[in-house]
Parts: C-alpha cells; structure tokens; sequence
C-alpha cells in the first residue's frame, strides 16, 4: 500500500497542476491551444525522403546561469579562428564560469579554450559576433557583457581582450551588438542593442511606460576602431528594451538598413537615408504590439529579397497576461512573424499563410536549407527559463522543414534534433566539410547541444566570405539550370549570437552554376563564372 502511494500522490499533484494550469492559463481569443500543456505536435506526414537526420555529437559545456545576477540570454557565435575554412563554436559563459572556445574533430568538439588562451572576463557574456576587427587576417569576437563591450583579438592562434570604448547610460546593459558599414567609408560600425539591467528590472509586460528600458547606441568608426555615438543625431535615440539589431539592404538601394526586435513593442526597420540618418519604414506590425525576441534573415521564398523571421511569445503565453499594461484599444500580437519582402521593401506578414503562426514561445532564429534542396528551412529556439510551466513541460525547439509549396512542417523529431532546454539560439555551420550544414543549440543553464547532419546526395556550392567592411551585408545569388536562390552575408542572425561567414547554397540534383553573383553593401557586384558543383569559393581575398 505504502509503495502505490508513493507513485498515487505524486500523479495526483501533477494532476491538479495541470488542471489549474489548463483553466488559469486557457487563451479564449486563441482557439488551436488550451494551457501550456498542449503544444503543437510534429508533423508526421511529411515524406521521410525530405527529412535531414543528425546524430549528436559530444561537447562537454554547461551553462551556469544566476539568475539574481544575469538577464536570460547567452552569447555565442561561429568562428574560424585558423582560416582552414572550418568554424569553431565559441559559447559564452555565465557571471562565475569562464568563456569556452571549442574545436570539431573525430565527431567530437574538444575545448581548446586553454590552447589558444582565451582571456579570462568580468560578469555575464551575453551577446557575440565575429569580425576581423583589426584587419590582421585572422577572426576577432566582440563580446557584450554586463561589464561593457571586448573584442577578444585572435593573435594568430591565441587571444587578447582589449575593451571598446562604448558610453551607455546608468541603466543599459549591452545585450547584444551588430556590425555594418552603413556610411560606406570602409570601415566597420557598430549597433550596440540595449537591455535595462537586470537590478532594475520591474517587470515584462511594461508597454506603455516610456521611461522604462535601455537605451541603444549606434557608433560610427572614426577610422581607427574607436566610435563617435551618433544614436540621436541618426534618428535613433529612444529608451525601449531591444534585443538585437541586424544591418542588411532592405529596398535594395545599395545601403544598409536597420532591422531591430524591441521587446514589448514590435519589429522596427529602419532606412538608411544618407549614411549618418536612419527613416522609421511601416511595417505589418506598426501600431500593434508584440514581443520581437530574435531575427533571421534570409530568402526563403527564393525572389531575390530579404526576409525576416521575428520570434514572439506564441501561443504558449495566454493574452491575459501577455498584455501587460497594455489598453483595451492596443492590440496585442503573439504569432510568430514572417515578414516577407515584396521586392520594393514592402512587406506582407505571411506567417499564417506558411503554417507557422501558431508555434510556442521562441528566442533566436535562422535559416538555413539543410536538405540542400533549394530551400531555405526554419530553425527556432524555445522554452523560457522564467515561464513556470516551461520548468515541467519544456518545448522541443522547432526543426521547420520547407515543403515544395513554399509551408513549414516541424519534424524535429523525426530529423532526431529534439532539444528540450531553455534553447536561447540555434547556430549552423558545416563542421565535418560535407557540404551539408549541422545544427548547434546555445542553451542556457543546461549543455550545449550539437547535431551533426548525415548528409545524402544532394549537390551544394559554399561562398566563404572575408572579413571585409563592404562585405558586411553582401547579397549573394546563385544560378543554375533550376533557377536562382539568394542569402546574405549578415552579421548577428539569431539571438546574442553569430552564423558562419561561409554562406551554404542547395543545390538539389542541379549539374552546372551558371553563375555567382556578389553585390557588396556599396553596390558593386562580381560574377564567378564556371564554379564547379560540390565546391567552396572565397570572396574577398587578397
């Protein structure tokens, strides 16, 4: 009896739990979920043919996360730290627990962080990027952490931290950065996103107060890696909590626009007017309010132009407490967001003509087209490490394979890259150099996860950017007998984090490119000619 009673009681609390849960948390105005409890399944009747599969492969790091000291987020970022074309995965640590630089090798990922002696830090790393900032040839990261903004300067091997020299107000911390020459004078400048600090937090449903947040700054290189603030004087000074900022060529005008997440308010695009000022763009969302988290950039429909994927709290918070401060006449947005270009830098939501509106809570975000067949797929980070439910029920974090007339169907399970952690941002990179990308998940408080793709037959070409200012936003485009498809060369894809600056093109059961096309963000363009299938190409080099 005693022994029945030890399983009964416990079934019974969970029980209740789930009862309250499921009243208390039930969403009237969003029919497809009832409580935290009912997540969206996988889609079992997407052909298996289709399917990347990945099997895991071993890296020894835990985040060790405070949360009395830290706001909820990690950096972490793709680099090739020896220019033999293959990236390392640098992940960031938390406030007692040092960086960690790791090495792939015999399906494994060794840390190599002692080997080329990554420098010691002060607080949180929170946000990470790649970039030779120096311009030496070999890769810099720029850091963002509760104690300002490093670059840690790779020496040829081993590394150096130098601080960069960014005034925030009293009550930002930096929780991410971009880079991009926006004025075209052929050096880097910075976006440096803006979070209250975690001691003054008072909450994260405040809309309405325009008080309450971090500030932002928007730096413009003096030539010489130092940075004048030009924030207000570019259109850009406000105080909202932002989480990340992303340069790329919206309307296709040969300047870098400014696309940015707030957090409780809604995706912003800025246009880049004449190199020093920035124009507010409307967009579907203008006036509505939702809360942007991560960003991914990419092409997904195959027209040439950018898209972007904006992460939102979905259907796993109910509206009720979503809403915060918000009144009665401000609508509130939870879907997640897709928003499409309609090839003058117009944009249509087409989420729910995509069938991934309806997803759960999600961070960071990417594309990329793992089955190499021509289109890009969708990968989205979930669970959020301050949402109760999600301490018993953690979401799977969604693998979106695209079908042939242009949806989403999640298949994490069967491409075997389930990842039930509090997932900040998924990375991609081709680790074992098969053409074929893998998949990393950051996770926060929990072990980094990495999936190693199996690969299949399907033909690809590789476009390995250089550290170059021009090629910051650079838009690619390849050709062949099946058509064109388009990616760029962004900086900050994701959340607080970096993709690989060798840029992955399916190809399918194409036999010849015609062509590859380089446009730079001051517009010039280069055509590769008679690029064999199945092989990489620098751009940029000297």
């Amino acid at each position: 009896m005693r022994k029945r009673l030890k399983w009964i009681l416990p079934l019974i609390v969970i029980l209740l739990i789930g009862a309250l849960l499921t009243y208390f948390w039930k969403d009237t105005i969003n029919p497809y979920v009832a409580s935290p409890l009912s997540i969206k399944g996988c889609d079992l009747t997407v052909p298996d043919s289709i399917i990347p599969k990945f099997s895991e492969a071993s890296i020894d790091f835990t985040h060790q996360f405070n949360d009395e000291t830290s706001l909820p987020v990690l950096g972490s970022c793709l680099i090739d730290i020896d220019n033999d074309g293959i990236d390392e995965l640098f992940i960031g640590g938390g406030s007692e627990q040092e960086d960690g630089l790791f090495q792939y090798s015999d399906k494994a990922f060794k840390n190599i962080s002692k080997d080329v002696k990554l420098p010691s830090k002060i607080g949180n790393t929170l946000g990470a990027v790649s970039y030779d900032f120096n311009q030496d040839g070999f890769t810099d990261i720029i850091v963002t952490r509760d104690s300002g903004v490093f670059v840690l300067l790779n020496n040829n091997g081993t590394f150096s931290s130098e601080e960069i020299n960014v005034h925030l107000n009293e009550k930002t911390t930096p929780i991410s950065v971009t880079l991009g020459d926006f004025n075209q004078d052929g050096f880097i400048d910075l976006f440096v996103a803006g979070y209250i600090k975690k001691e003054l937090m008072e909450g994260q449903t405040i809309f309405n107060d325009k008080k309450y947040g971090g500030s932002s700054v928007l730096l413009l290189n003096n030539g010489d890696n130092t940075f004048t603030d030009i924030t207000k004087s570019a259109g850009l000074e406000y105080i909202h909590n932002t989480f990340q900022g992303i340069f790329v060529d919206v309307n296709n005008d040969s300047k870098l626009d400014l696309v940015v997440a707030y957090d409780t308010g809604e995706p912003r695009i800025y246009i880049n007017q004449d190199g020093t000022s920035f124009k507010l763009k409307s967009n579907p969302l203008t006036g509505k309010f939702a809360y942007p988290m991560g960003i991914a950039v990419g092409d997904y429909n195959n027209n040439n132009t950018p898209d972007f994927f904006f992460s939102n709290t979905g259907t796993s918070v109910p509206k009720a407490l979503a809403k915060g401060d918000l009144k009665e006449d401000q609508e509130l947005f939870t879907d997640w967001i897709l928003f499409s270009n309609d090839g003058n830098g117009a944009f249509t939501n087409t989420s729910r003509n995509t069938n991934i509106a309806k997803f759960e809570f999600s961070w960071g975000a990417i594309f990329e087209d793992f089955n190499l067949d021509g289109k890009q797929d969708l990968v989205v980070a979930e669970n959020y490490i301050a949402f109760p439910p999600q301490a018993l029920f953690k979401l799977p974090c969604r693998f979106l394979v695209q079908l042939d007339n242009g949806t989403f169907a999640a298949t994490e399970e069967q491409a075997n890259v389930v990842n039930k952690n509090y997932a900040i941002t998924p990375l991609s990179s081709d680790f074992n150099n098969d053409g074929y990308p893998d998949l990393v998940y950051a996770n926060l408080n929990g072990n980094a996860k990495v999936y190693i793709n199996n690969g299949g037959k399907a033909n690809f070409v590789k476009v390995r950017m250089q550290d170059k200012a021009e090629l910051i936003g650079a838009v690619v485009t390849v050709t062949t007998e099946n058509g064109s498809q388009t990616n760029y060369n962004v900086i900050g894809e994701g959340l607080c984090s970096d993709q690989s600056n060798t840029l992955i093109f399916g190809l399918g059961n194409a036999q010849n490119i015609s062509a590859i096309t380089i446009k730079d963000s001051k517009g010039n363009s280069q055509v590769l000619e008679n690029v064999a299938i199945n092989t990489t190409v620098s751009v940029g080099k000297q």
